[in-house]
């Protein structure tokens, strides 16, 4: 790694002993340092949710680093002219403090934002995890309030607590029922004080913040709410510390930014078929064929020449070594038979006393097969020496009681 690092700007020297390189990509820790020409379009896409300065700067801790990538972010945001336009005072008095749950859609906070661009919208956010719903409607209507929260209850679950604004749109008789039936305790802020609300007026500024800002760009889509509610969810909230989708789901949403790192499983896979590729060329021996067998017999010659005499299996073989004799042998057990091996037996390679003895493995023992002619009658030459002495049996002693 050092060899390719030497050629790193100056301005990583500081930070040498930190870096590394991981598919051409320079690392610092977990995060990717971006080249000069490609700063500009990381910016953008860090930009494209509109989040504001601080959001974009966690965002991009996840993910990227460059020197001044900091100060280029802040440039970023107060250069655009949408996030100009819509910038919002000082904060003149801090919301309620609500008890924080201790799991997910335990308490959700809803309200409805707008009217703005000809539309309202149903803001729905878990207390634990920040994750947000947002729906679009043209009317807000009790009606439509109920059928959205069935919808969204159907995929979540029924929260214990809900807390929204004292309108009557949370306070009519159809909306009270359905609550009511789905055993959820409805708790209703204070009158002309929205600000007890808390979580969800929070949301729904910065809700409205990006929604201006992008309808700068054009008018407005559900693709740039969805754009929207991704980049929120995945960025690491200010009061947890956590990203609402790793608290609501247990894991951070797979984004566009998840491309700028190393794909380490597709380098696995590309490291696989290139070893398959590379690999050796099996050998292979036809009926017939010369060879030299792997002897086990503990004798000092290693090989035995024979006559391969059918191939058992993809690797393995039958070897005749003699008149009465045929190994079964794997293709790493057998070589091929020099010219001068087939016509002088006696000068088959031998090994010096030095060499470990070995026994065959279970799977390819001699199996010493007698041949068809050797089972009808017996061998001129003997029976060949025992290889193990041979069991003295007695007769057990009793007691004549």
């Amino acid at each position: 790694m050092d060899g390719q690092l030497m050629a790193t700007p100056c301005y990583l020297s500081t930070r040498r002993d930190q870096l590394s390189v991981c598919q051409g990509c320079v690392m610092w820790g977990s995060r990717v340092i971006v080249p000069p020409k490609l700063r500009s379009r990381v910016l953008e896409s860090l930009h494209e949710g509109h989040l504001g300065v601080v959001k974009m700067k966690s965002l991009a801790k996840s993910y990227v680093w460059w020197p001044g990538i900091d100060s280029q972010i802040e440039n970023l945001a107060k250069t655009c002219s949408g996030c100009q336009q819509i910038q919002r005072q000082p904060q003149t008095a801090p919301l309620h403090s609500w008890e924080w749950p201790t799991t997910p859609w335990q308490r959700i906070h809803i309200d409805f934002a707008g009217p703005f661009m000809d539309r309202m919208f149903l803001i729905v956010v878990d207390a634990h995890s920040k994750w947000p719903e947002v729906f679009t409607v043209k009317q807000a209507t009790s009606a439509q309030t109920v059928d959205m929260l069935r919808t969204l209850f159907s995929r979540t679950g029924l929260p214990q607590q809900l807390v929204s604004a004292n309108a009557s749109i949370f306070t009519g008789e159809e909306f009270q029922k359905f609550i009511r039936k789905n055993g959820v305790k409805h708790i209703t802020s204070t009158p002309h004080h929205p600000a007890t609300k808390g979580l969800a007026e929070r949301f729904v500024q910065s809700f409205k913040q990006s929604m201006k800002a992008s309808g700068k760009e054009g008018t407005l889509s559900t693709q740039k709410v969805a754009n929207f509610l991704l980049a929120y969810r995945n960025t690491a909230h200010a009061t947890t510390g956590q990203t609402p989708a790793m608290l609501f789901m247990g894991r951070d949403l797979r984004s566009r930014l998840y491309l700028l790192k190393p794909d380490i499983r597709k380098h696995v896979l590309e490291k696989q078929c290139t070893s398959g590729q590379t690999r050796k060329q099996l050998r292979t021996f036809s009926v017939g064929h010369q060879v030299l067998a792997r002897d086990y017999r503990g004798k000092n010659q290693k090989w035995q020449l024979g006559e391969i005499l059918s191939q058992t299996g993809p690797l393995t073989y039958t070897v005749r070594v003699g008149p009465d004799m045929v190994w079964r042998r794997h293709v790493d057990q057998l070589l091929e038979a020099t010219a001068r091996s087939t016509t002088a037996k006696e000068s088959i390679t031998r090994e010096d006393s030095e060499e470990v003895a070995s026994t065959a493995p279970e799977d390819f023992d001699d199996d010493i097969e007698s041949t068809g002619a050797a089972e009808r009658q017996p061998s001129s030459t003997g029976s060949p020496p025992r290889r193990y002495p041979e069991r003295n049996r007695r007769a057990p002693q009793r007691l004549d009681l």
